[in-house]
């Protein structure tokens, strides 16, 4: 499996829907734990980023992905005043959003991924904490456009699928991720892992193998190196060490597969490389803040909740 797809791993699920906005109006998203995207369709609208106080305008076509928890708000204007997603999605404050139509309307996609309450896969980590992909700079043919217009069409759809939404959604992550590292590869982490075949086969050997008793020197050894030398490449290329990386995606396969309920937490433990479930629970909650257990009946109630989405169509 490439890593990218591996990265894609720890998503828990996602969530897109479409809105048709007129006149003056503004949407708050607080991202917490969660991934998120905004197309434009139609219209013109300014994302503003409240942590930086940045803006971007938006146009038809244009994408802007929020990598990571973080609190943003699209509106028609700089100035308009925003109400927060969820009201909007209950429709209890929906008309005060928006201000008499003045003829202008917008129209635009929003999707969201779940991701567990804890710590990102590190590679995931190198990206930015939002990046904006420009409409014009994508050819015809190009398949995030492509992606885009089939949720469109399937929004539009009578019998519109929630399962094949879901699935263009998680694509679309895909293709959005490749564009970004592709456009910024000498910037990034990514090329330098790519380019570093020592420490890109110790990653796959790792994520490949988490249940073994892995050690930088069994690591360097099979690449033919000694442990200082992978060590300080591999520290270079991910700006971590091996041994650190090793135990974020255990934590991180960890927490998917109790958020599963794929067996006991022993039965985890094993499947990451710990022998004492004891240990692995500590680490687990050194990371996560909670007890393997609670993790698990708290994702529950997270997942329950995340199913009631409904889509914003106005």
């Amino acid at each position: 499996m490439d890593l990218l797809s591996r990265i894609s791993e720890s998503i828990q699920g996602s969530v897109a829907a479409q809105a048709r906005m007129e006149g003056r109006w503004g949407l708050r998203y607080a991202c917490d734990f969660t991934a998120s995207f905004h197309v434009i369709l139609g219209g013109a609208c300014t994302v503003q980023c409240n942590t930086t106080n940045q803006t971007l305008d938006l146009n038809p076509g244009d994408l802007v992905f929020f990598s990571r928890g973080f609190y943003h708000e699209i509106k028609s204007d700089l100035y308009a005043s925003s109400i927060d997603i969820e009201q909007y999605r209950e429709g209890a404050a929906a008309n005060s959003a928006k201000e008499p139509p003045a003829g202008s309307e917008t129209r635009f996609i929003s999707g969201r991924y779940l991701f567990p309450s804890g710590p990102m896969h590190p590679l995931f980590r190198a990206l930015p904490e939002y990046f904006h992909i420009r409409g014009s700079s994508l050819g015809p043919h190009d398949s995030i456009k492509r992606l885009v217009e089939l949720l469109s069409a399937e929004f539009l759809r009578k019998d519109a699928s929630h399962i094949i939404l879901s699935r263009l959604t998680d694509t679309l992550f895909h293709y959005i991720l490749r564009h970004w590292i592709l456009e910024n590869e000498s910037e990034t982490h990514w090329s330098a892992l790519y380019s570093d075949e020592a420490v890109l086969r110790a990653i796959e050997s790792m994520e490949d193998a988490l249940d073994r008793p892995w050690t930088v020197e069994s690591l360097a050894r099979a690449q033919g190196l000694s442990r200082a030398t992978l060590a300080r490449r591999f520290k270079e290329v991910t700006g971590t060490g091996p041994m650190d990386y090793l135990n974020q995606i255990r934590m991180q396969r960890a927490a998917r597969l109790i958020q599963q309920e794929s067996g006991t937490i022993e039965h985890v433990a094993r499947s990451v490389g710990y022998d004492s479930p004891f240990s692995f629970s500590r680490s687990f909650k050194r990371t996560f803040g909670m007890a393997p257990a609670s993790f698990r009946k708290n994702q529950a109630g997270v997942a329950k909740n995340s199913t009631g989405d409904r889509p914003l169509t106005s």
